[in-house]
């Protein structure tokens, strides 16, 4: 898991969610993101096949995390 800025705004439930076995962008992300949606992604993470050795890019977006793990 590679959050963004954690902050301590309240939970919303949406992300931006990268997810890959290399994720590495040529200039690091600072977008923010609230420290109980990273919570929230990993608690969804854990029931989930297939998420070992995966990496998981989460900053604050507009899609709800159910459905940015889904895509």
């Amino acid at each position: 898991m590679r959050p963004g800025v954690l902050t301590d705004d309240p939970v919303d439930g949406t992300v931006e969610l990268t997810v890959g076995d290399v994720v590495g962008p040529d200039v690091p992300r600072f977008d923010e993101v609230a420290r109980d949606d990273v919570a929230a992604v990993l608690a969804a993470l854990l029931d989930r096949a297939r998420t070992a050795g995966r990496i998981y890019e989460v900053v604050g977006g507009e899609t709800p995390i159910e459905q940015a793990l889904d895509a």
